[in-house]
């Protein structure tokens, strides 16, 4: 399907996409004034080098690679044949980049945030490897937040003001505690402090710089928790079940890190196990709560920050994850999964995210960002310097506002991982018409060297078309499973 008024026309007789055994396959029309790309499109290569770079045309800077494919006999090692990249359009061969952020590569982020999407699914009601009876495991969709480390703007909803029950209330340093101003949620006050000089920064950074710690410390009390409740033997847990969960850190306005995370209970055999019956949705919400109330992390002692032991904000959102659709008012499978995998790929936030590590501390006021995130950053730099705080690395993650995780981790046993999804697409385009693709029992052995990245400025305009077509083509897609799953209801 083409959207209309694109740029991409569907034409009888074109090419197959490959992988999909349709002519499904894009010609560009000739409705340009440009010579040059006039002149690429009724080129005699155009066709092959569209076919080739199908796979990565979605991506805005794909990687160029220059090598050779060897096909071997595994049984006798003997090299059937060779493939170099030379006789191939353009020389390379296109990867996608994989970026996960969307406002640096929109084509990539899609296809990661589908992945992440799969992912957390197939951990609540099953698929891609596991078991359908997940469904009937005790999960819930719980929200952890950071503490305080200062009043600052709002954005609330309703026409509310900011902070107006403090206005007459000054601070220490003149500045009054309260704000009469409707904050949006583009407004850049948001999220800054009302007094920059009452703010923690210190404990700001290292909160962001030790939430693994605060993580790890969580998983293990919640196992103490639960062996408490369930009135076993200290350490007799894991014989009885087994705790899987999927995270995805979020930045707030305020430059704090918090998590969303689904945790479930399993049986000790994992996703294929039922949990026992005494483990219901109740004891898991109890546990969670208890846990996290009791977690506490100290920071090594510092002349700068002083005695500091960190612990989870108290604002807690504990939620039950239902498989089927549910309630108005219930959560569904489909909906965490479909929020999780949207902060994933959650693109830029205007004044507080940066996208690229800062290698040079004048670097810092350079930064499109607000004073207050500025702030952040060169608390990361100061405090990088102090050998008490060395292992952390807050230099390397200033532009993370010292945060070192990943935006989204799981344990073993949740559900799939990313690589398996990425090997069912490599599988699905081999299966398809590429030259590269590979005869069946035969081992593949490649060597690679970087050869660029990007593309020339007739091929971008090409392949943002093909990003048009695709991103269509699965909105249709997705637009006839939902009207076939009405119908069937």
């Amino acid at each position: 399907m083409i959207r209309p008024g694109s740029m991409l026309a569907l034409m009888p007789g074109t090419r197959k996409a490959p992988g999909t055994g349709a002519n499904t396959g894009p010609f560009i029309h000739p409705q340009f004034t440009d010579e040059r790309i006039f002149a690429g499109l009724h080129h005699a290569g155009y066709d092959a080098w569209l076919g080739h770079v199908w796979h990565a045309a979605a991506c805005t800077r794909p990687i160029k690679l220059r090598g050779d494919i060897r096909h071997i006999d595994p049984a006798t090692g003997e090299l059937l044949r060779t493939i170099p990249t030379l006789g191939m359009p353009d020389g390379v061969i296109y990867k996608p980049c994989g970026n996960r952020r969307a406002t640096t590569c929109p084509g990539c982020a899609e296809t990661y945030r589908r992945d992440a999407y799969q992912l957390i699914r197939a951990g609540l009601v099953g698929g891609k490897g596991i078991t359908p009876t997940v469904v009937t495991h005790p999960a819930l969709f719980v929200t952890f937040t950071a503490p305080s480390f200062g009043p600052v703007h709002r954005s609330r909803d309703r026409g509310m003001p900011c902070r107006h029950r403090r206005t007459a209330v000054r601070c220490g340093h003149g500045n009054p505690q309260g704000c009469e101003a409707y904050h949006s949620e583009s407004d850049r006050l948001a999220g800054t402090p009302l007094c920059p000089g009452c703010y923690d920064y210190n404990q700001a950074v290292l909160w962001n710089a030790n939430t693994r710690d605060l993580w790890r410390y969580l998983r293990r009390d919640l196992e103490w928790s639960l062996t408490r409740a369930a009135r076993l033997p200290r350490g007799a847990l894991k014989h009885h079940l087994r705790i899987s969960y999927a995270k995805v850190a979020e930045y707030q306005r305020r430059g704090a890190i918090h998590f969303h995370a689904v945790i479930r209970l399993d049986g000790p055999g994992g996703p294929d196990d039922p949990a026992p019956c005494w483990a219901s949705v109740e004891l898991l919400t109890m546990a969670v709560r208890d846990a996290t109330a009791g977690v506490r992390v100290p920071v090594p002692s510092s002349a700068a920050v002083g005695a500091l032991t960190l612990a989870w904000g108290t604002q807690l959102d504990v939620r039950p994850v239902w498989a089927g659709e549910g309630e108005p008012d219930e959560l569904t499978a489909r909906a965490v999964a479909s929020y999780l995998a949207k902060y994933v790929s959650k693109g830029h936030l205007p004044g507080v995210t940066i996208d690229s590590r800062i290698r040079n501390p004048a670097e810092i006021e350079g930064l499109v960002v607000t004073d207050h995130v500025r702030a952040l950053v060169r608390t990361c730099w100061r405090l990088g310097d102090l050998a008490e705080f060395e292992e952390l690395g807050l230099q390397r993650w200033a532009h993370q506002l010292g945060y070192r995780g990943h935006i989204a981790t799981k344990s073993r046993a949740y559900s799939t991982t990313y690589a398996a999804l990425r090997g069912q697409r490599a599988a699905y385009r081999r299966d398809g018409d590429e030259p590269t693709a590979q005869p069946p029992n035969v081992m593949t052995s490649a060597s690679w060297t970087y050869a660029g990245s990007g593309y020339t400025d007739g091929q971008a305009m090409f392949a943002g078309a093909v990003m048009e077509q695709v991103a269509f083509s699965r909105d249709a897609a997705r637009d006839a499973r939902q009207e076939e799953a009405r119908i069937a209801a």
